[in-house]
């Protein structure tokens, strides 16, 4: 069978980590470079596998699949199964699924309220704003700033990370774990779901 080769391979570094202070946080964090949104879940897991392989870059994938269900739900589902910690706690056993797992009731429960609110998954993106519709400026990579604090460590294969939000006023935590892998994989996210600032609604006068 003929492998399928990744959009995001040629000439492209998935993962650019690089230290910047974020203000309102006052803590040190790093940008993590998404190079697109994928388009099925064998491209995301083979982005997940590169990208991954800290917290930060495992908090950027969560925030490629918020995206992804922004703009098909069907699709996101899957990408979330593949982000989501599979422990029992926030998969469930479905044929139809991703590896025959899907999102959890509880876990989709808070996915679904990105339904009524797509550009929230928008806002984990730099250069977003309610300003511009919480849209990427054209030529600007798809790039999450994460950040840690003193008591992020939880043990030694989960933490909890920030991730910078361009419509609220502090980074939101999202907790992570390790899989035997070298994956980080998210355990809970609730934070990442909860309303920002709208977007500005630009009225066309014509007159």
């Amino acid at each position: 069978m003929k492998t399928k080769t990744p959009r995001w391979r040629s000439g492209f570094i998935a993962v650019l980590l690089w230290s910047i202070v974020l203000p309102l946080a006052a803590q040190e964090a790093v940008r993590v470079e998404v190079p697109l949104i994928p388009a099925d879940v064998e491209e995301f897991v083979a982005l997940r596998n590169e990208i991954a392989v800290t917290p930060e870059g495992g908090a950027a994938m969560f925030v490629a699949a918020m995206n992804a269900y922004a703009k098909d739900p069907g699709l996101g589902m899957r990408l979330f199964t593949a982000i989501l910690v599979n422990d029992g706690s926030m998969l469930r056993d479905d044929p139809a699924g991703y590896g025959g797992k899907a999102p959890g009731n509880s876990a989709s429960y808070l996915i679904r309220r990105l339904d009524d609110a797509p550009w929230v998954a928008a806002s984990y993106w730099i250069g977003t704003s309610p300003d511009n519709g919480y849209t990427v400026p054209e030529g600007n990579p798809l790039t999450a700033a994460v950040s840690r604090n003193p008591y992020s460590e939880v043990s030694e294969t989960e933490i909890r990370v920030f991730v910078h939000c361009t419509g609220a006023d502090s980074p939101r935590p999202i907790r992570l774990e390790r899989n035997n892998r070298g994956v980080w994989k998210v355990a809970e996210f609730s934070s990442l779901v909860v309303g920002v600032r709208p977007p500005v609604e630009i009225v066309d006068d014509a007159l």
